[in-house]
């Protein structure tokens, strides 16, 4: 309970953070993990959200509608489709970065820097594990 609790508040805070930029979460997801990635067919930023298709169509479909993405087919399976950050968007992931470090950084300010790291060991161990 404690974990949930925890993680309950933790995205309530990031939730506020980012509606102060008219993002909500899973939108912020998905312009790092492009941001960070570059261009990357649905499938695969719905593997790495761990969200499915049918969920990440809405949350890009509104991204594109604040022209922060576009949607590009593969130019040799036109099956796919990329999804790649507009230069609105670029400067958006850009700026947003820092909010998100810093909002992390509120919700562990509780913990010294070697407790921070055991539990970030620990995390990724769990998400490994999963």
């Amino acid at each position: 309970m404690r974990f949930l609790r925890f993680n309950l508040s933790s995205h309530k805070k990031l939730e506020y953070d980012l509606a102060k930029i008219g993002l909500t979460p899973p939108q912020f997801y998905v312009l790092a993990t492009i941001g960070y990635a570059g261009s990357l067919p649905f499938g695969e930023i719905g593997a790495k959200m761990m969200v499915t298709v049918s969920n990440l169509t809405g949350i890009v479909d509104r991204l594109e509608d604040k022209k922060l993405v576009a949607r590009k087919r593969d130019e040799t399976d036109r099956r796919v489709v990329h999804v790649l950050l507009t230069e609105k968007g670029t400067k958006l992931y850009k700026s947003t970065i820092p909010l998100f470090e810093k909002s992390i950084a509120q919700i562990f300010a509780s913990l010294d820097m070697p407790r921070q790291k055991k539990l970030s060991a620990l995390l990724r161990n769990l998400n490994h594990a999963t």
